[in-house]
């Protein structure tokens, strides 16, 4: 059996703890993030919500100023009449014409 120093059981075991361990634990070195990541993705989230606004307001889609085209600068012509009916007309018959015989 190998002998272990953690064992708490080991008769062989020193009471005094060895002042040569170190069992602090070493401190662990943070690595610093780029801080402009993170404010490239704010001014990147802010552009597009920027542009989404501005493309979905409730701006209207035609040009507040018609054109010489759309304005009311000539009267409208009238309604359209009825033709009259065609007197050279034939009248249906009244009676429908006979089948042929079937055979």
């Amino acid at each position: 059996m190998t002998y272990d120093p953690n064992n708490p059981n080991d008769p062989n075991r020193t009471t005094t703890p060895n002042p040569d361990l170190d069992l602090r634990t070493t401190p662990v070195e943070h690595t610093r993030s780029s801080a402009w990541v993170g404010w490239a993705a704010a001014m990147a989230a802010i552009a597009v919500i920027a542009v989404a606004y501005t493309l979905w307001s409730g701006a209207p889609d035609t040009d507040p100023q018609p054109t010489a085209s759309t304005t009311n600068s000539e009267p409208t012509p009238g309604p359209v009449k009825p033709m009259p009916p065609v007197d050279n007309a034939t009248p249906a018959p009244a009676t429908p014409p006979a089948s042929p015989a079937q055979q």
